[in-house]
């Protein structure tokens, strides 16, 4: 069995030898006018994908002729590479030919540029059949949802999910299903935030529901069920969604705001002492480990490399660094997006040493500035994310400090009434009772005995008895 991998390895390996050496011979002798799609479509054959993406943005350049095959090929490229290989391409090429693939790529630069109009305009001309057309009606939605454009976007949304739903069916491997399904998801949790911007909060806590806990999103929409649940006035509720990221399941999923919440909402219950302690260990333990790595951080936010370099540590080295470090990038390469252009960065890598082994030719050598082109591009982009992400949440720290620090006096002024007025709250705080349970007939229930499941988690509540009633020191009732 080995042997045969290996005869089928070098058969690939000469027939990829084979149609390199013919495209060098087209870029050295052609003299057509679509001679770089020619040498893109041999060297995508040969599977040096990002050397063929070079060629085929110089033919989009030179404005020659545009056919459909060229456009199955940019298909391919953008599926093979990633849409950042054409972003370097300027609105009027992308706008210029009659193709989806670039009217999406295109839709996804004036996005990201915060060019909105111009983004749905865009993306409108991907048609509902093509491949693209869920991940573009998802980034409609989100345009549309930025300009304020509601009832447009609800209805991009659900377009969404019906078509991802579709292709995800449609799938024949299962990376392809699960690229689909992550968009189905996003486009979920993007119209349950439009309820929950309309101040529909059950219909929201509905809507996030649907997101199945197997899913990489799902860790995220706890937070916003949380809010969710703290505007409905259910406590308990909070406190139990939240004390999921306490499971070891969930290490890697610290966030500040987590502990804010957790906070007002004993504060609401007028657990005044469970709220404070909530407060100190944020002072005590997470805040100093926040201002080592922002110490860290701070020292190499010049460099292009360092958080790259960070990231593709082995975990025990970062561990090392500071206790977040972990967790965080963690976060990081669950993001979808950019666990996609890791894996394209190091296919890049890999393409490099593939034409270095290529015999010296003209070809070969702008094949091979092109690819190192690339990689040095992609290894700054992937680096600034990273950066981006870590400071975010050291500022997040830092401004859910103050929040916490509000909370904290909040409690202080309040307990300096109860003395002045000679008045005490009602109870001391118990374990809880399910009659302080609040559920609908869809919402599980399950008595924690002190260990984590998987299926039980997000599912919790606490049952704690509100103690906001206040009486005389004397006893008798106010």
């Amino acid at each position: 069995m080995k042997r045969l991998i290996l005869l089928t390895l070098i058969l690939c390996q000469t027939q990829s030898f084979a149609l390199v050496k013919k495209a060098a011979k087209i870029y050295d002798k052609s003299k057509d006018d679509n001679k770089n799609a020619y040498i893109a479509e041999e060297l995508y054959k040969s599977r040096y994908y990002f050397s063929a993406v070079v060629f085929a943005k110089e033919h989009l350049i030179e404005g020659k002729t545009f056919s459909k095959e060229f456009e199955n090929l940019l298909e391919e490229l953008v599926l093979k590479t990633g849409t950042m290989s054409f972003y370097g391409l300027n609105d009027q090429i992308l706008a210029k030919y009659p193709s989806p693939s670039l009217s999406f790529i295109l839709g996804l630069r004036r996005f990201n540029y915060e060019k909105y109009n111009g983004a749905v305009k865009a993306l409108t001309k991907v048609p509902d059949e093509h491949r693209f057309a869920p991940e573009a009606l998802f980034m409609m939605g989100s345009a549309q949802n930025l300009l304020n454009q509601t009832a447009k976007a609800n209805l991009t949304y659900d377009r969404c999910i019906e078509r991802a739903g579709t292709f995800e069916g449609r799938a024949k491997n299962t990376k392809l299903k699960r690229y689909f399904s992550i968009i189905r998801e996003s486009c979920i949790i993007h119209k349950a935030r439009l309820l929950f911007k309309d101040r529909q909060y059950e219909a929201a806590l509905k809507a996030y529901e649907e997101i199945p806990k197997t899913s990489y999103r799902w860790p995220y929409i706890l937070m916003e069920k949380a809010w969710s649940a703290y505007h409905l006035g259910n406590y308990n509720r909070v406190l139990g969604i939240l004390v999921t990221y306490r499971s070891p399941l969930m290490t890697s999923y610290f966030f500040p705001e987590a502990e804010v919440l957790s906070s007002i909402a004993y504060f609401k219950l007028c657990l005044w002492n469970d709220s404070l302690q909530l407060v100190d260990q944020y002072y005590n333990v997470y805040r100093p480990h926040a201002d080592a790595l922002k110490d860290i951080l701070v020292a190499n936010k010049s460099s292009h490399t360092y958080f790259l370099k960070l990231l593709l540590k082995p975990i025990k080295e970062m561990e090392g660094i500071n206790p977040f470090v972990r967790n965080l990038m963690t976060q990081v390469r669950k993001k979808v997006k950019f666990s996609l252009d890791l894996v394209n960065y190091q296919k890049a890598q890999n393409e490099l040493g593939f034409i270095k082994k290529l015999k010296d030719s003209p070809l070969k050598e702008k094949m091979e500035e092109a690819v190192n082109g690339a990689i040095s591009w992609r290894t700054k982009h992937l680096n600034h994310y990273i950066k981006k992400q870590m400071f975010g949440f050291i500022n997040d720290m830092h401004k859910f400090s103050y929040e916490m620090f509000n909370v904290k006096l909040e409690i202080m002024s309040l307990k300096r009434d109860l003395v002045y007025d000679n008045k005490k709250l009602i109870s001391d705080r118990g374990r809880g009772s399910l009659e302080n349970v609040s559920r609908t007939s869809k919402e599980h229930f399950f008595v924690f005995n002190g260990e984590f499941w998987g299926d039980e988690l997000g599912e919790y509540s606490f049952g704690l008895k509100s103690n906001c009633k206040r009486v005389k020191k004397d006893k008798e009732a106010i």
